[in-house]
């Protein structure tokens, strides 16, 4: 049977704002790249809603908190906070037009910047990323590594490693340190979940605690 031709899927976001606002976007947009995370990931490692960094790239969350790029480079194991922000580069103080490119590809996503430049009259690239298809597994995870980490999860859950608040990060590296090897937060993410729907039984719970979710056992239901 003959391949069906894989045709580019474009979605464009469009935004207006000061120059160091994109520079900003850039440098998450890059980190998260470069390490190889989706954004649900990287929400989860933040502590925030699953949705979060994806608003944040698609302009429907317009603003960062400067709290949320410290967490974030915590979560990336950045080695400095001001990785976070474009050194050295001076930015016009006016609001400029910008539009993001999204498109998706067979094997990647590429994502390109555009802004409006007054003087041609015209758009013009600003930066362009391609990052990796986060849908398909090139992970290539393995049914056994699953097995192992709930398996370990069960583990602390008896042990009682979720009577206390954890975050995402804190179980990702446990997860990494046990096993002895990096596990794809993806992964640690899959095992939580039905954990969390479970009717019977020890269930954990995913819960807002100051400013980012917690995993914890539920008191409630122990039995």
């Amino acid at each position: 049977m003959e391949k069906t031709e894989f045709k580019p899927i474009i979605k464009v976001y469009k935004r207006t704002c000061r120059e160091k606002e994109t520079y900003i976007y850039y440098r998450m947009l890059l980190h998260r790249i470069s390490c190889h995370l989706s954004p649900e990931e990287v929400s989860f490692l933040m502590g925030k809603p699953n949705d979060y960094v994806k608003k944040v790239e698609t302009f429907k969350i317009k603003s960062v908190l400067t709290v949320d790029l410290y967490i974030m480079h915590l979560s990336l194991e950045l080695e400095s906070m001001s990785w976070m922000f474009q050194m050295g580069i001076v930015s016009s103080d006016k609001d400029t037009e910008f539009e993001l490119h999204i498109i998706k590809m067979e094997d990647r996503v590429i994502y390109q910047m555009q802004k409006f430049d007054v003087e041609s009259n015209q758009n013009v690239i600003e930066f362009k990323l391609i990052d990796i298809r986060h849908d398909l597994d090139l992970y290539n995870s393995t049914e056994s590594e699953l097995k192992d980490i709930k398996s370990l999860i069960d583990e602390q859950l008896v042990a009682g490693y979720f009577n206390e608040e954890r975050t995402g990060a804190e179980i990702h590296k446990l997860c990494c340190s046990k096993l002895e090897k990096y596990i794809k937060p993806r992964n640690v993410m899959m095992t939580l979940q039905p954990l969390i729907e479970r009717k019977e039984g020890i269930r954990i719970i995913r819960k807002k605690s100051d400013n980012f979710f917690v995993f914890a056992v539920d008191l409630g239901n122990k039995d």
